[in-house]
């Protein structure tokens, strides 16, 4: 397995650059010691219990593990089989997830996993790193563009805390309603979701994710005998650091949250480098996409679906802006559920409908340059 600095035609006609720096870290024996911390709770959080995700083949030795949504499994995860390893794209929110696939990857390869892809620095694409380390110590490299690895160190390690507080206030609240319901039903369900929160607290406050060893700005290619893979950042979208992957041989793209079959999450987004973002991407010859949430994608109905989204979004809270309306008279004036039936249902069962104020508000905020 080789990796190069790529400046040639098929990464210049989609008009990402070159690479301009890769940057190797040495801290695989302070990362394997993180890895150690959450050993013991991840190795038996799953014990015996049925897989957590879908391993499909999508192609020759390319998978979607396709997530059984689930409390803390949400996200997908790409597996490639690689001349004499493994590649992973994306870890999700805890180590424990990351060890049930790593579970299924056995079952289906003996070979080690010696690349692992952040595609952004959301908690469900990067905190189950340290699983992949401490399962594989020797020769493991985790990929992100340095701008990922930037926001990890500074933004997603950070949001651990936060999230340990707001998961806190999420079992008293199920604690309380447990206290005030009578249906037997709703209080066995209510009974396994303190169960289960109270689970992801504990992993969550030994946590101490790895982050990547190997970075990149622009691209960065990958070369096994039979398979080219292709890292590219495409611009700013729905984070300042998204990448994708491509297969051009194989004809399929992994896209993180740039892209998938769920309701946009726009919260740390650039709408406008977001839909230009969008535009590249449909210039790749693809036939499917293996997003990070929901089922594979097929043709590029999904990218147009998503782009003209986010250009009526903020055209109509633009228009609406230069007319003097306030916020509250956007957010009842604004019209896009027309868009709702083509957009997937996130874990919670959830469409557009739920999203759409908080849309509204991003788009808002980008537009008044209030962000």
């Amino acid at each position: 397995m080789k990796c190069k600095l790529s400046n040639e035609s098929r990464v210049d006609k989609v008009g990402n650059g070159i690479l301009r720096s890769i940057r190797r870290t040495k801290q695989r024996f302070a990362c394997s010691c993180i890895a150690l911390a959450v050993l013991c709770f991840a190795v038996s959080a799953f014990a015996g219990g049925e897989p957590l995700f879908d391993l499909n083949e999508v192609a020759d030795g390319v998978y979607i593990a396709l997530a059984r949504l689930k409390h803390g499994v949400i996200s997908n995860a790409a597996v490639i089989m690689l001349e004499d390893s493994v590649l992973v794209v994306d870890t999700h929110s805890r180590p424990s997830t990351a060890y049930s696939l790593i579970d299924q990857i056995k079952t289906v390869t003996d070979k080690p996993v010696r690349y692992v892809v952040n595609t952004h620095f959301h908690a469900d694409h990067f905190r189950g790193n340290a699983a992949y380390l401490q399962s594989y110590p020797q020769g493991l490299e985790i990929i992100s563009s340095e701008a990922a690895r930037q926001s990890i160190l500074n933004r997603g390690l950070p949001r651990i805390k936060a999230d340990i507080s707001r998961q806190n206030k999420q079992i008293e609240s199920l604690k309380r309603e447990l206290a005030d319901t009578t249906d037997p039903g709703r209080r066995d369900e209510l009974k396994q979701n303190i169960s289960q929160t109270e689970q992801y607290l504990e992993e969550l406050k030994d946590m101490l994710p790895a982050v990547p060893t190997m970075t990149f700005e622009k691209s960065l290619t990958l070369y096994s005998k039979d398979r080219v893979i292709q890292l590219l950042f495409l611009g700013r979208a729905h984070t300042d650091n998204d990448i994708i992957v491509y297969l051009p041989k194989e004809k399929i793209l992994v896209t993180g949250d740039l892209l998938h079959a769920w309701v946009p999450y726009i919260a740390d987004c650039y709408p406008y480098e977001w839909i230009h973002a969008l535009e590249a991407l449909e210039k790749f010859e693809f036939d499917k996409i293996i997003s990070g949430h929901g089922d594979v994608i097929q043709g590029k109905e999904m990218i147009i679906l998503w782009r003209n989204y986010l250009t009526d979004l903020m055209a109509q809270v633009a228009e609406l802006h230069g007319q003097g309306a306030s916020l509250q008279e956007i957010k009842q004036k604004v019209d896009l559920l027309e868009y709702e039936p083509h957009m997937g249902l996130d874990e919670a069962g959830t469409g557009l409908r739920a999203a759409l104020d908080s849309h509204i508000q991003k788009a808002y905020r980008v537009i008044t340059g209030d962000q």
